[in-house]
């Protein structure tokens, strides 16, 4: 397995029943006081098999955690790999809702994904103190 796509956004949802769709992707937060508490933000990933991986099963774990390795929250699943079609690759796209998350302190958050107790990719998350630099505070 492979992470084609981890990203942190303001909104994901499926098109058509299976086609992914990501609005508003960032990778910081500004906020004017901590502890922060966002109101909602969404966690996707996109994973690819190869078509051996067909039919067995995902153990798939998100955990976010702070500069300390603090676990702040952690997301997790277990599923089928759907069958590969003409030998190809198999993806699947995955979205999370994170509802009222209170982030203690600015500072440098990591998202670490783990399949099958292995971890296999990460994204970064910086909350700073203040207007977010691109623009207004998020």
């Amino acid at each position: 397995m492979r992470v084609l796509l981890l990203k942190f956004c303001d909104y994901a949802c499926r098109v058509d029943g299976a086609k992914g769709s990501v609005i508003g992707m960032f990778d910081t937060i500004g906020g004017p006081e901590f502890p922060l508490t966002h109101p909602t933000f969404f966690i996707t990933a996109e994973f690819e098999f190869e078509p051996y991986e067909s039919g067995s099963t995902a153990e798939v774990k998100m955990i976010l955690i702070d500069e300390d390795g603090k676990q702040l929250m952690g997301v997790e699943g277990e599923f089928v790999i759907p069958r590969s079609i003409e030998g190809r690759p198999v993806t699947l796209f995955e979205m999370f809702r994170i509802d009222g998350l209170t982030f203690p302190r600015p500072g440098h958050y990591r998202l670490d994904v783990i399949y099958n107790g292995e971890p296999i990719a990460e994204a970064r998350l910086a909350l700073i103190q203040g207007p977010h630099p691109a623009g207004p505070p998020r």
